[in-house]
């Protein structure tokens, strides 16, 4: 049996069988992993509190024939919490998408830095945003991935955009999203740009529905 070691951001995690779960990953090295977690459904398990949705962590996973089994896990840095439940939806709809978007076998190590980034961002958020700031920050992080990956939508003349939508948007493109929640602009500004990354993820070609922006408006 062969082993992999890599860091990893967890993603998501779904129960698989009586008392395992189902983890997707994605390694700093190896890209979009998909393991199985031994009993860590259990309340006595060690596992399941290192585990958690949004935490970066080192592993070790045997290789198997039917599927792959998380052999060990290890907490990297000290857990961060999120203090508003915009942080959570945010990190949700956005490692949805990572899932939907990537295939396993193809890794950029850009994608595991942008989580990371996207998560101090939320880790940061010290109040419930407004529905409006809190999709310009998913929608921030989105329109980055979608870049990284070559969906990225172009910016033309044509666009019915005011030009300070564009230039917010030009400024996400180009600078740390960890400004972005600083960023003063008009309500109007806002939402213009997030319409322009929610129209592209409309036309990027998923394999499933994200947990995406009309979810999160809809919860905000």
């Amino acid at each position: 049996m062969s082993y992999l070691r890599d860091q990893v951001f967890v993603l998501k995690k779904e129960p698989f069988r009586e008392h395992d779960r189902l983890y997707f990953l994605y390694g700093r090295e190896h890209g979009l992993l998909t393991v199985v977690a031994r009993g860590s459904s259990l309340s006595h398990s060690k596992q399941a509190g290192v585990l958690e949705p949004f935490s970066s962590i080192d592993v070790m996973i045997a290789q198997g024939q039917a599927f792959d089994k998380l052999a060990v896990a290890k907490n990297t840095e000290p857990a961060m919490g999120f203090k508003t439940l915009a942080a959570y939806i945010i990190m949700g709809a956005l490692c949805n998408l990572v899932i939907s978007l990537l295939r396993s076998g193809i890794s950029d190590e850009r994608v595991f830095h942008l989580l990371c980034e996207t998560r101090r961002v939320c880790a940061g958020l010290a109040s419930e945003p407004t529905s409006v700031r809190a999709r310009i920050v998913f929608n921030g992080a989105a329109l980055k991935l979608l870049d990284l990956l070559g969906f990225g939508p172009a910016l033309s003349d044509s666009l019915d955009l005011p030009a300070e939508s564009i230039t917010l948007i030009k400024f996400i493109r180009s600078f740390p999203l960890t400004d972005v929640p600083r960023v003063t602009a008009e309500t109007s500004v806002f939402d213009a740009a997030s319409r322009f990354v929610e129209n592209a993820l409309s036309y990027t070609p998923l394999e499933a529905p994200p947990h995406g922006p009309a979810t999160i408006r809809a919860i905000l």
